[in-house]
């Protein structure tokens, strides 16, 4: 290899990596902020059969409601909003914002109290003493969790939990 050559090819690696690592790091930073098993998209939102949806990058279609966006403490989303959208491990929607505007998710680790049915809410026992948050989806994320477990609870800006999770199995990272 003459040493043209070699210049050329040291340029290109350099040029690689200065385009590559930023990129990468970026990525790393996005991923970092989510729990384990949540999976992060930009979508637009659109309307089909008269009704609001996103649409996955592999094609599945979730159905957004009004009261999904006013948990958040946000204004209902119209069609032609760009958002990011966070799915669970379910593939089930348990954040969303406009592009751009994305919240800080608080993760909190305790023993699971109590569980309220009637008032939606959740109690736990942290090294800080009892807390109690409301709940924005009772059923589906306190399945198979009993009183006296260990949990970590992710909570949106507004301090609804949005995902739980047992300690160490799905958590924050």
């Amino acid at each position: 290899m003459d040493r043209q050559m070699f210049r050329q090819l040291v340029s290109l690696m350099v040029l690689a990596t200065v385009l590559l690592v930023p990129s990468l790091a970026s990525a790393a930073a996005d991923e970092e902020h989510l729990a384990r098993g949540h999976t992060q998209f930009t979508s637009v939102v659109t309307k089909k059969a008269g009704v609001l949806v996103v649409t996955t990058p592999n094609g599945a279609i979730h159905q957004l409601n009004e009261n999904m966006a006013r948990r958040h403490g946000q204004q209902p989303f119209k069609a032609g909003d760009e958002v990011t959208v966070v799915l669970d491990e379910n593939n089930y929607i348990v954040d969303m914002h406009l592009k751009g505007l994305e919240g800080q998710h608080q993760f909190v680790t305790g023993k699971l109290i109590h569980v309220g049915r009637m008032k939606k809410q959740i109690k736990l026992q942290t090294p800080e003493g009892e807390k109690v948050f409301p709940l924005a989806e009772e059923g589906q994320k306190t399945k198979g969790m009993g009183e006296g477990e260990l949990v970590t609870v992710e909570l949106n800006e507004a301090g609804t939990v949005i995902d739980m999770h047992r300690a160490g199995a799905g958590g924050a990272h």
